[in-house]
Parts: structure tokens; sequence; C-alpha cells
């Protein structure tokens, strides 16, 4: 047969067994706390550190960027500075060109007149030029008489100037009043190197001109008459 034993139970043991229990899980959770907070505390010390030092570099990266963008800058304004610079130079350069090529003009025009000895002296029609004006069929003219002096004597006389081209279908000649455009041009001559007339002319409509003939008539008997043609630039 089977034996039933019956133990009496101590109510003062359990009370202590579960109030150890409790004190147990206090303690476990106080120190599961601590050592939580504590974690925390350090990562937080270390997000600070970093959060600081990432702060740090960007300060100093804004100061780089700054830094080169002032550069960047002062670049492009000495890049703007050359390039105004050099263009001013090209006009210059463009300038002082053309005044030589004036000059050099302008020297072989007295040369031929001062050196009597390379030409034969006398009365010349040096030039007689055309320029559109900017207005319909209009020009401005610039005709230059010379002389190759052999002595100091002043020339004197009168100059004619005649158009000729093609009207209807018919050569047709004009003289230098018939189309002039301040009035009349008086042609009369005094000089003892050079004189020039300049003025402004317009040819009429359905005038085609063909070529311009210069005629120089001295008042003195001693002198030749000179006469040059001239064809009508091409337009």
């Amino acid at each position: 047969m089977s034996r039933v034993v019956i133990r009496a139970v101590d109510p003062a043991r359990i009370t202590r067994l579960v109030i150890l229990c409790i004190v147990a899980a206090l303690v476990l959770g106080w120190g599961l706390f601590e050592y939580g907070r504590h974690r925390a505390g350090v990562d937080f010390v270390s997000a600070k550190d970093e959060a600081a030092r990432l702060i740090a570099e960007n300060v100093s990266h804004g100061q780089t960027i700054s830094a080169l963008r002032e550069q960047q800058a002062v670049l492009e304004r000495s890049k703007q500075i050359e390039r105004e610079a050099y263009k001013q130079l090209e006009t210059t350069v463009a300038a002082l060109q053309d005044e030589i090529a004036e000059l050099k003009g302008e020297l072989a025009f007295y040369r031929g007149i001062i050196s009597p000895s390379e030409a034969k002296a006398g009365l010349r029609v040096q030039a007689f030029e055309l320029a559109a004006n900017g207005l319909e069929r209009g020009y401005r003219y610039k005709l230059v008489l010379t002389q190759v002096l052999k002595n100091d004597r002043v020339a004197s006389g009168r100059a004619a100037v005649a158009i000729e081209g093609n009207q209807d279908g018919r050569i047709t000649v004009l003289n230098l009043n018939d189309v002039v455009t301040e009035g009349k041009m008086d042609l009369t001559y005094r000089f003892k190197y050079f004189q020039t007339f300049e003025g402004n002319l317009m040819l009429p409509e359905g005038f085609s001109p063909v070529r311009v003939t210069v005629k120089v008539n001295p008042r003195e008997q001693r002198h030749q008459g000179v006469e040059r043609v001239f064809d009508w630039p091409a337009a």
C-alpha cells in the first residue's frame, strides 16, 4: 500500500522567499537601469563630440568656400580687366596703323611736291577722290592740285571738272557745278605747293557715271595746261 506523507508548510518561510525574490528583482532591475543609463551617457558624450567635430568641419569648409568664391571673383574681375585692356589695345593699334598709313600717304604726297629732281616740274592733278556720303546718289569729292617746284613761283588759274556718263541711253557730260549741293563751286586756284577742293555732289536720276575729266588752265602763259581722266569708282 502507498503512504501519504503530509508535511506542514511554514508561512514565514514562504514570506521570506517572496521578499527575497522581490528584492532580487529590484536589485536586478536597478542594475539594468544604471547600466543602461551609463551606456546612454557614454553614447550621448560621443554623439556630442561627433556633432561638435562635424560643426567645426562645416565652419572650416564654409570658410574655405568663401575664400574660393572671393578668389574666383578676383580672377573673373582680372579676366574682365584683361579683356577690356586687350580690346583697348586692339583699338589703339588699329588707330595707330591707320595713322601710320595716313602719314605715309602724306609723306609720299609731300615728297612728290618737294622733289623736283625726280619728276618734271609744273602743275599736276594729284588726285580726284570720290566716296559715298550716305545720301542716295550722293558723293563726297576731293580734288587735289599740286606743283612740283624748281623755283618759288605761285601757280594760279582755274580748274574745271566734267563728269561723263549715260543718261537715258545717251552720252551726257555734266559740269561739277551742275551736281554740287552747296551752291556753286569756285575752282579758281592760287598756291605755291598744293591746293585742295572738297564738297558734296548728287547725281541726277537715270544718270550712270563713267569717268571724270579734270582740266587745269593756268593763268600764266609760261605754264602748260594739264588734263587728267579718272574712272568713276565701282559701287
